[in-house]
């Protein structure tokens, strides 16, 4: 599905009809709210998965993999990139699936790196380095890649849990059918919510 088809199909089921052009409701504001409802679908499929399987993980569907993050040094022997977005809170580190050091040309097989917790970076510090090995934790959006290695003209791929590319509505919505209605009650229950709070029709610098 398209994410401007669901962003079009919440609108509708929020108004009733297709809303009009003047409505209070943008296209953006429900795109932002999409962003979160797919963290909840992750979170339910994880919890399926528990029930189902016995297992905690997370579906392949709801994986996107970016190419080409730049790679910076932060400081000796560590690097960071910034990712394109903070990764789904699912396990310790698990919103992050693999990230990959590829070389520019992007001809050679790459370096998968090797993912830590936050409590298991300490550790990894005080430890010797292992040759041509890369570990990572990540911090919010950024991954910070431990190694010896030079890195500075290498570039990162990372497969992460994510929506897709939410700056562009025309974009592929990386969720599978079954957890769209997950994302569409969410996001309405916020919107109906919007809808019925009084509008102040009267600019006299007091509020309803």
């Amino acid at each position: 599905m398209i994410r401007i088809q669901l962003i079009e199909q919440i609108l509708r089921e929020v108004y009733g009809t297709q809303p009009t052009d003047d409505s209070s409701i943008t296209y953006n504001l429900v795109n932002q709210y999409i962003n979160q409802g797919i963290g909840l679908a992750v979170k339910q499929n994880y919890k399926d998965a528990i029930q189902i399987d016995g297992l905690g993980y997370v579906n392949n569907s709801f994986y996107t993999t970016f190419k080409g993050l730049t790679i910076t040094q932060d400081e000796t022997f560590l690097w960071k990139a910034t990712l394109p977005q903070v990764p789904i809170a699912i396990g310790q580190n698990e919103g992050v699936s693999n990230l990959k050091v590829k070389d520019n040309t992007g001809k050679l097989l790459g370096i998968d790196c090797i993912p830590l917790t936050i409590n298991q970076k300490s550790y990894a510090a005080s430890m010797r380095a292992i040759p041509n090995r890369v570990l990572y934790y990540t911090e919010g959006n950024t991954a910070f890649l431990m190694t010896t290695l030079i890195l500075n003209q290498y570039t990162l791929n990372a497969t992460i849990i994510s929506g897709g590319d939410s700056t562009n509505l025309n974009s592929q919505l990386n969720i599978p059918d079954d957890y769209i209605p997950t994302v569409i009650q969410y996001v309405s229950q916020l919107l109906m919510v919007e809808r019925k709070q009084p509008q102040d029709q009267i600019n006299d610098g007091v509020s309803n």
